[in-house]
């Protein structure tokens, strides 16, 4: 199959059409970027003590956020964890888990010391 030459010049026409704009927009986004660079960076230079002290914070911030999530994650597992032996103790809930032979004797000893 053979493409005709009107074919290829609308194709390449209509191409130019979509891809021009494109391209041009992309040109001015890296001529702007590299110009606020070439500004911007003596900036960078003069403040960069301040801009490390503040990274310095931020990273300490953002690390005790994390260690107050965990230490939360921690609590609640730590509290469905005593819920959970409670209600076993408390009501008998044998279907409740499954415990080995050994947790059953010490569940009925620590019942039979407390009733």
């Amino acid at each position: 199959m053979e493409l005709s030459n009107m074919t290829l010049l609308s194709a390449s026409l209509s191409a130019i059409v979509i891809a021009g704009p494109l391209l041009g927009m992309m040109l001015f986004s890296f001529i702007a970027s590299s110009a606020l660079v070439i500004v911007c960076s003596p900036l960078f230079l003069l403040f960069s003590p301040l801009l490390l002290g503040v990274a310095f914070v931020f990273v300490a911030t953002l690390a005790g956020f994390a260690i107050a999530a965990a230490m939360g994650l921690i609590a609640l597992s730590m509290l469905g964890w005593v819920a959970k032996e409670t209600r076993v103790i408390k009501f008998g809930d044998s279907g409740y888990r499954m415990r080995g032979k050994k947790m059953d004797y010490y569940i009925d000893k620590l019942s039979a010391t407390t009733a």
